[in-house]
């Protein structure tokens, strides 16, 4: 049987890498196919490709990365605390610049938890600090941390015409809950961010601040849009 192997790497390729439409090359570390098209290489395969991931012991992540509004963007994180401690703080994210100056705009959100029958709905307008309200509910003793996941997608709009992009809307859903316990708490968050400006950076912050090990995941994925 013939064998044919294509170029391979660590890493997603580049037009720099591949040097005729139509070439292969595969990323191993991640095990992902991708070719080569007219002007860009083209994830092969799938929906979302991922195209930024950043995990480590700390309460916050803040990074840049250049938004393009060709694309639809799925951002995945995941933030837990580890002891009995615990910060009653608010999700906040501030979008901005690649220079990162902050992004003005509107947020809303819709809360429910496990704990009692309350449903509160929390909105401001021509803010740089985008909140979440997903603050640990109290409820059973916590006995190994808490922990937050969070699920939103970005995506692009339209002002003068299809190629004119001047709003950004984010929205998704934030769980808060307990680690490693059968009769854990549950907040769960419906939220919406729409943001003016060329997005090129993000500082997501959980609010789970109660010192080391507080730990943070982010994971970002696009897709083209068209």
């Amino acid at each position: 049987m013939s064998i044919i192997r294509v170029k391979r790497g660590t890493t997603t390729p580049t037009t720099a890498n591949m040097s005729y439409v139509g070439e292969l090359a595969f990323d191993y570390s991640n095990e992902v196919l991708y070719a080569r098209g007219s002007s860009s290489i083209v994830k092969i395969g799938g929906e979302f490709e991922r195209v930024y991931h950043s995990q480590g012991y700390s309460y916050y992540r803040s990074f840049t990365y250049n938004f393009d509004p060709e694309y639809i963007y799925k951002v995945h994180v995941i933030a837990a605390t580890q002891g009995t401690s615990y910060d009653s703080s608010d999700t906040y994210i501030y979008y901005r610049t690649s220079s990162n100056s902050n992004l003005y705009g509107s947020y809303v959100s819709h809360h429910v938890n496990t704990e009692n029958t309350t449903h509160t709905k929390a909105s401001s307008s021509n803010q740089y600090r985008f909140y979440i309200e997903d603050s640990y509910q109290t409820g059973p003793t916590i006995t190994s941390g808490i922990t937050k996941v969070i699920d939103f997608e970005i995506s692009p709009t339209f002002k003068a015409n299809y190629l004119d992009t001047q709003q950004w809307v984010a929205y998704g859903k934030s769980i808060t809950t307990n680690n490693d316990q059968n009769d854990a708490s549950i907040k769960m968050v419906d939220f919406a961010h729409s943001f003016n400006g060329s997005l090129g950076a993000l500082y997501i912050n959980p609010g789970m601040s109660v010192g080391s090990p507080d730990s943070i995941s982010v994971s970002i994925f696009r897709m083209k849009r068209k």
